[in-house]
């Protein structure tokens, strides 16, 4: 398995596939991530199948349109169907969205699947990524600041986040003060896998981040192209300058 050598910009797309891929790479992304939960909810005719029962052929169908539009860019792809306890637009049943992100996967580069998914479905997730070759990126979000965990319960997730398949581990974070963002920092710096880590404080005292994670040990950072997909995110070419500013790249 080979990971990151240096720190990788990820184009995030919500809406417009094939407009914002161009974007994304013309402005510099090293990976796009395909939003699935906001683009299925930003396209006619599938603006609501979070709500009522759908037809899973042809999710699929768009899904796999979206996903061979982006590879066409020649850049890798993530694939990330969020649930919205953790932010994310899919309010239907988890073994629908799970059944939904196992037919995609094999022809995603990455996948984002929620640390806190039960162990059956990342089990089953592991198996299908181990024979397309597909990194599973585990993630875990505290979007409230009152929920700001600490640098000890940092470090755990991080660790449980692998313990429990992940390729990558992802941690955002929603700071309530200048040391909160500290913590996360701290976290990269203690981590025995900084090619493995994604560390991303949220908000306005998180934009910093954007950029300056890496310096600490986080591997990707998430950039925007039209719309904000998290509280705090930067344009993508904006972190890309960043990066170069402090020779990164």
């Amino acid at each position: 398995m080979t990971y990151f050598t240096r720190p990788a910009v990820v184009g995030t797309i919500t809406k417009n596939v094939k407009e914002n891929v161009k974007t994304g790479k013309e402005n510099g992304a090293d990976i796009l991530e395909l939003r699935f939960d906001l683009l299925l909810t930003n396209t006619i005719g599938f603006e609501k199948y979070l709500k009522k029962d759908f037809e899973e052929t042809a999710l699929i169908d768009q899904m796999k349109e979206w996903i061979k539009e982006a590879k066409d860019s020649g850049l890798p792809v993530i694939g990330t169907l969020r649930s919205k306890e953790e932010g994310g637009a899919f309010e239907g049943k988890e073994s629908d969205r799970f059944d939904l992100i196992k037919k995609i996967l094999p022809d995603v580069d990455y996948v984002d699947i929620e640390r806190k998914s039960s162990k059956k479905n990342i089990y089953k997730c592991r198996r299908i990524a181990e024979k397309s070759n597909t990194k599973i990126i585990l993630s875990s979000h505290y979007f409230d600041e009152k929920d700001m965990p600490s640098l000890k319960k940092i470090e755990s997730v991080l660790e449980k986040s692998f313990e429990k398949g992940a390729d990558i581990a992802k941690v955002a974070v929603m700071p309530e003060t200048k040391k909160d963002v500290l913590k996360l920092y701290q976290a990269g710096l203690r981590s025995k896998k900084p090619e493995r880590i994604c560390l991303i404080a949220m908000g306005d005292l998180g934009k910093q981040t954007r950029v300056l994670a890496p310096f600490y040990g986080s591997i990707l950072s998430y950039g925007y192209m039209d719309e904000e997909a998290a509280p705090g995110q930067l344009p993508v070419g904006k972190i890309k300058e960043g990066f170069k500013l402090f020779g990164l790249l």
